[in-house]
């Protein structure tokens, strides 16, 4: 192929369209129609001097050239994103779309506050807001999604970076009308008097185990109703006010205080936290761009927190 004579601006779509394998879906991704795309695909074809993509039963299949492709576009068009940067980063310049997946126990808490913080510097970038899933690890080193944020540490690629941006207290969420009352802190060993209920995270695994690992005699810790939203478990918490749902404190943000309440679990003596990380694909560490969400996401967390402790 020569270099010379390639339009640069097809890269971007060819990464889409590697992810996606699908013309129309890579289309509602460009937020363009999808003839623009299969045009945008022929040249890339002719370029190439190879299909990209082969029809079969089951959708289409990458060729060995396009699997070689997926693998490095990635990485090449963040370097270059980075690169044409530099030091001089202004996120009002920013456009596009940026695709953001946070923890189930953020979501409702502080999904909307980190959208709204990024929104008001970048105004023309629109922004989509996902789950952290399973799933996310890949999706942030294919270019799918461009950051997530959930606990810290958990066990990721070594192609991804984790930046620490927040701790809080492991706790839990009880109705106003549980016999706990406006109790400040609790021994853990207090959970095995009354039911629980939790989210489904499947990040959180290695956290719950850590928690289950301070009951002595195998005693397991079996929450009886579980589910992939808060709002789920709260409706729960009204209707079997003995319940406690296990959380961290910052997934109480929000929250009517007249209706939940939050206890802080100590062991020993000493209260149970968690930290929560900034991920993202290490070929933006230390990009102007990661540093400044880095910034933005900080001081969500703190005015959150801030507000929350500042509430009677």
């Amino acid at each position: 192929m020569n270099l010379n004579e390639f339009d640069l601006n097809l890269l971007k779509t060819l990464r889409v369209l590697l992810q996606e394998k699908n013309t129309a879906k890579a289309a509602e991704r460009l937020g363009v129609s999808q003839p623009a795309v299969s045009r945008s695909l022929a040249k890339i074809r002719e370029s190439f001097d190879d299909p990209l993509f082969v029809r079969q039963a089951r959708g289409l299949k990458l060729t060995d050239k396009a699997q070689t492709l997926a693998q490095q576009l990635p990485k090449i068009l963040a370097l270059l994103e980075t690169t044409l940067q530099g030091e001089h980063f202004c996120p009002d310049q920013l456009t596009g779309k940026f695709r953001l997946a946070i923890n189930g126990y953020l979501l409702d808490s502080h999904g909307y506050a980190i959208c709204a913080a990024i929104m008001a510097k970048a105004p023309e970038l629109a922004l989509e807001l996902h789950s952290y899933s399973p799933a996310t690890d890949g999706q942030l080193l294919t270019g799918e999604v461009d950051a997530g944020i959930s606990f810290y540490p958990i066990e990721v690629s070594k192609e991804l970076r984790q930046v620490h941006i927040a701790t809080s207290h492991i706790g839990g969420i009880y109705h106003h009308c549980h016999p706990l009352g406006e109790l400040g802190s609790i021994s853990v060993n207090e959970l095995l008097n009354y039911p629980l209920a939790g989210l489904i995270v499947p990040e959180y695994n290695a956290q719950y185990m850590k928690m289950q690992n301070l009951f002595e005699n195998n005693i397991q810790l079996n929450p009886k109703f579980r589910s992939q939203q808060l709002s789920t478990i709260l409706q729960y918490l009204n209707e079997q006010p003995d319940t406690i749902c296990i959380a961290p404190e910052s997934a109480f943000v929000g929250l009517d205080q007249s209706a939940f309440k939050f206890v802080r679990f100590e062991h020993k003596q000493q209260p149970m936290t968690i930290e929560y990380s900034l991920n993202f694909n290490n070929n933006y560490f230390k990009s102007a761009k990661f540093l400044w969400l880095e910034r933005e996401i900080k001081q969500v967390f703190k005015q959150l927190g801030n507000t929350q402790r500042a509430k009677p």
